[in-house]
């Protein structure tokens, strides 16, 4: 399947909503289909999706554009996977800490640092054609989303992988640091 292929059966589908931009942070887990080592392109001309995650008053949105990989696959690629923040439980699903702080894992790279405290909207359009490989940096066990720590139990754990996000090639986003 071709990218205009992808985009115009996401478009289609109506579990699936084209929107303007991006106008959330929601990060879920298990949203990023990349593989390790796998190189991923941002579209000059990327559209944005949205779909529903979980249902009732849990239900959130996610936004994702598609892109073509170094494999030749199409991905839905959803951009707050490179601000994936982490916290570390032990087996039984009881914080870890550290410095009386809960241990925070988060995603790195010199993709992550570019971004890092920019609007996610024109971050994305500053990115246009540049390339980003994904590596995993880590696997760590987290507590089920909304699961108190109180009451957490070792049927409450699941990993969570940290990835590492850097630009791959010669195309930068304008107006990124150059080495002298």
């Amino acid at each position: 399947m071709t990218l205009a292929e992808k985009n115009a059966a996401d478009s289609a589908n109506s579990q699936i909503n084209k929107v303007n931009g991006f106008s959330n942070s929601f990060r879920s887990s298990e949203l990023n289909n990349l593989q390790d080592g796998e190189i991923i392109t941002i579209p000059k001309d990327y559209q944005v999706f949205e779909r529903k995650i979980g249902s009732g008053e849990n239900a959130r949105v996610a936004q994702y554009i598609n892109c073509p990989t170094n494999g030749g696959r199409i991905v839905q690629f959803y951009p707050t996977a490179m601000a994936r923040v982490a916290f570390v439980v032990d087996e039984n699903g009881k914080n870890i800490r550290e410095n009386n702080r809960m241990k925070i894992v988060r995603s790195s790279g010199d993709v992550c640092a570019w971004i890092d405290g920019k609007e996610i909207d024109s971050t994305m359009k500053g990115m246009q054609g540049c390339s980003i490989e994904y590596k995993v940096l880590d696997r760590v066990k987290t507590r089920a989303f909304g699961v108190d720590e109180s009451v957490a139990t070792a049927a409450d754990v699941t990993e969570t992988i940290i990835g590492g996000w850097n630009f791959s090639g010669k195309t930068r986003p304008v107006g990124y640091p150059t080495k002298g």
